[in-house]
């Protein structure tokens, strides 16, 4: 049988795969670069409002502090001519007469003043210092060339520069009130604007992390529910006797081309089941047919050797009870071999017939309400006569008035035969087996007892596996299937089994089956 699958992937897939459209790499990549592009600018925006509020804040402290700064060093130089006056007024010399300053100065310290007006109303004092100045000048100037000369300067003099130094002294400290408000103002509104651009920025971050979780999210969903639907169908492929599925192609990306893929692949797959279905049909005809015929010729072949082998192994027997006493030792000794060989070929048909039973197995049979105590009379009759030509007891005990039981009437006497089949085999001369059968609630329970050569512990949780070899059956020949076959038929009946056993003591077999079996169709004993 040859199969003939055709490429999956051609040329004309492999450029449609090379013309995806948004394909999972592009997915992946706008999921990296997308929040990534969000938060730059969110940075951006950021560094933005904070450059533009750092640059007004500086301009409008620079501007302030300027102003205070300048108006400070006038106030220095009026405080300095105020002690130099004070100690000309005093009647104290004066150790430096430079101590007023260079006029110079102060007019480049109020022209600092002039160019940084940033408040309401300072352009009003600046006007007013420089209104008074000229005159304040005149007279500071007078002051200084009559200290220098060593001359009395008059104390009129001396009252009106203090009264003009006092004007301008007020107005200087005005200025300065005016700029330190300014920055107070200042400050507070660059922490209020401060506040707002933190605001401004979390809230804009809040935002962009809400938005990248939904886009990536977006993005997650997209990739993954695909492939959790795919795989979900991949699961239930050919499941339950379904046919091949065909997944619908939602996408076109990886996923959907995989998904294509898949469909083809099904379809191919449901071609070769189709093209095949009749070949394996006849495969499997030819299969059953040989099965039968195998087990036809092993019931046939158990049948035609049991037959003349219970024959021949009984006219053995019957010899070598009865006249082995008066052969010489070499025909007795030919005796026992024939004997011992009798007992192998009898023990191979058994198996052969087990065989045949095992395979047989697999059918269901009908149950019927038999006769317990008759049913095991009629199958322990021949066992009976073997137990005596052994010269082994077999006992029976059957619990009188025991209600009919539900069984399988061809198979449930196998269980029997074997058990004291088995218990026959392995039990020496002279010694006895003891069958009981009893009700307890509603169950029968069989036991099957011998004082036989018993089981070594270790091979008890084997006893019931089929074809497992025991040192007492590989010296008998045996392939291990009779106990086996024992199990399954109790098991068949909603029944169960139990082995013990001591070397050298014997070994007891308990089972039960319920009065009313669960398992099989039953019919009437009539019928």
């Amino acid at each position: 049988m040859q199969i003939s699958l055709k490429p999956i992937c051609t040329t004309k897939d492999v450029l449609m795969y090379g013309s995806l459209r948004f394909s999972i790499r592009t997915k992946l990549f706008c999921g990296i670069v997308v929040p990534a592009a969000i938060l730059m600018v969110v940075i951006y925006l950021d560094y933005v409002n904070l450059s533009a509020l750092g640059r007004s804040a500086d301009t409008i402290l620079a501007k302030n502090y300027k102003s205070i700064e300048a108006a400070y060093r006038i106030s220095q130089v009026l405080q300095s001519r105020q002690n130099l006056m004070a100690q000309a007024l005093w009647g104290v010399e004066a150790r430096d007469l430079s101590a007023g300053g260079d006029p110079e100065e102060l007019t480049r310290l109020l022209n600092i003043c002039r160019n940084n007006i940033t408040e309401a109303g300072e352009s009003q004092i600046i006007s007013g210092i420089a209104q008074l100045r000229p005159g304040y000048e005149r007279l500071f100037a007078s002051f200084r060339q009559s200290l220098a000369a060593g001359a009395t300067w008059p104390k009129d003099n001396f009252r009106t520069l203090f009264d003009l130094q006092g004007r301008l002294t007020v107005h200087l400290n005005r200025l300065i009130v005016i700029n330190e408000q300014a920055m107070k103002r200042a400050d507070q509104e660059t922490r209020h604007l401060a506040e707002r651009a933190k605001s401004y920025s979390i809230s804009l971050l809040i935002i962009a992390i809400f938005f990248v979780l939904g886009f990536s999210l977006l993005i997650s969903r997209s990739i993954s529910k695909p492939l959790i639907n795919l795989a979900r169908g991949l699961a239930g492929v050919k499941k339950d006797g379904q046919e091949y599925p065909k997944f619908p192609v939602t996408s076109r990306d990886e996923i959907g081309f995989l998904t294509t893929e898949f469909n083809r692949l099904f379809e191919r797959l449901r071609e070769y089941d189709q093209s095949n279905l009749e070949i394996l049909n006849a495969e499997k005809a030819k299969v059953r047919a040989a099965e039968q015929a195998k087990s036809r010729f092993i019931a046939e072949l158990s049948h035609q050797l049991k037959t003349p082998m219970t024959s021949l192994s009984m006219s053995v027997g019957v010899l070598a009870k009865k006249i082995r006493g008066d052969l010489p030792e070499k025909y007795a000794q030919l005796l026992d071999t024939a004997q011992e060989d009798c007992s192998r070929l009898s023990a191979l048909a058994n198996e052969l017939v087990d065989v045949s039973r095992m395979e047989s197995m697999a059918e269901p049979r009908p149950k019927e309400k038999l006769d317990l105590e008759d049913m095991m009379r009629k199958c322990l009759k021949p066992l009976a006569l073997q137990a005596e030509e052994k010269g082994v007891n077999l006992i029976i005990h059957i619990q009188p008035d025991l209600p009919k039981v539900s069984m399988d009437s061809f198979r449930f006497p196998w269980v029997i035969t074997n058990l004291v089949g088995n218990a026959l085999r392995f039990t020496p001369q002279g010694r006895r087996i003891v069958l009981e059968v009893a009700r307890r609630a509603d169950s029968i329970i069989f036991t099957c007892q011998d004082t036989g050569t018993g089981v070594d512990p270790k091979y008890l949780p084997h006893v019931f596996d089929r074809y497992a070899q025991f040192s007492e059956r590989e010296a008998m020949g045996t392939i291990g299937l009779g106990l086996a076959i024992v199990k399954e038929i109790i098991e068949q009946h909603a029944g169960d089994i139990s082995v013990s056993s001591e070397p050298n003591q014997g070994t007891t077999f308990t089972f039960w089956i319920p009065i009313q079996a669960g398992g099989g169709h039953e019919q009437g004993a009539d019928s």
